[in-house]
């Protein structure tokens, strides 16, 4: 993803990791480095072609980062995030559109008129 890292992303990164600081991990970033720490990983996991969305990442992150708080003893790299990160939620697809007997035949004409103004040639079949 290119560009500027979003703010909500930021503000989520931050969050995490400011929860994970409390913990007093093994190998944990001083305090004076956690600003250091939280661009590193803004960065890092920006970068990724993830093409990140907060709509559907959000939540997605905070339950990263609370796998993590209950699963590690030490620091994690932004990595161990992401392998923590729960599938995106599968958008609904949108059913096929229901056509009245007369909007299917204005549509078959509209195709074989499409079809002779191309000189393509051939035929539409009826259903």
């Amino acid at each position: 993803m290119s560009g500027q890292p979003a703010q909500w992303f930021r503000d989520e990164i931050a969050q995490g990791l400011a929860r994970l600081v409390v913990l007093r991990l093994q190998n944990a970033p001083w305090e004076d480095d956690i600003a250091y720490t939280q661009q590193a990983w803004v960065d890092t996991l920006w970068a990724r072609s993830i093409g990140w969305d907060a709509d559907l990442d959000t939540r997605r992150l905070r339950t990263a980062f609370q796998r993590l708080a209950g699963s590690i003893n030490r620091w994690p790299a932004p990595r161990a995030l992401l392998e923590a990160m729960p599938e995106r939620p599968q958008q609904s697809r949108l059913g096929r559109p229901k056509l009245s007997p007369e909007q299917a035949a204005r549509n078959r004409q509209r195709l074989h008129q499409m079809i002779q103004d191309t000189g393509i040639g051939g035929s539409i079949s009826e259903r």
